[in-house]
């Protein structure tokens, strides 16, 4: 994949610690080699293979279990809904796996205009709200 690992992981841990996110929602995410959750950075078919019984469809990410699986084409080319701010796409494709991660379920935009929930399906559209990467 033309992704740098460490690079990756460098963005993961910086969105997670990021004080706009899930810190600021009570969670604290630490890196480790044997920990509870594993966020990985995967091709469209093997993301199609951990995801499963999800239809990702080489299309999306998911979070499977103690999986939160990016796929690495979003990762690289972002959304539409996102028109090209792929550093944001990042943070909101990070925060919203991983929401999954904590139980949450997905949302819907509240009113035309208001910040999507970061647990809306961002990547499948904006829905009338405005774009917005933290929970």
């Amino acid at each position: 994949m033309p992704v740098d690992a460490s690079e990756f992981a460098a963005e993961v841990e910086r969105t997670l610690s990021d004080p706009r996110g899930w810190t600021s929602r009570g969670w604290a995410f630490q890196r480790a080699r044997a920990a509870g959750t594993r966020i990985l950075l995967a091709t469209p078919a093997t993301t199609d293979r951990l995801c499963a019984p999800l239809q990702t469809r080489g299309e999306v990410s998911c979070r499977n279990g103690d999986l939160v699986v990016i796929n690495a084409v979003r990762w690289t080319r972002g959304a539409t809904s996102y028109s090209g701010d792929v550093a944001r796409y990042r943070q909101y494709l990070i925060n919203h796996e991983v929401g999954h991660r904590l139980g949450r379920g997905h949302e819907t935009c509240a009113a035309p205009g208001a910040k999507a929930p970061v647990m809306a399906q961002q990547t499948k559209g904006l829905q009338g709200c405005t774009l917005n990467p933290w929970p």
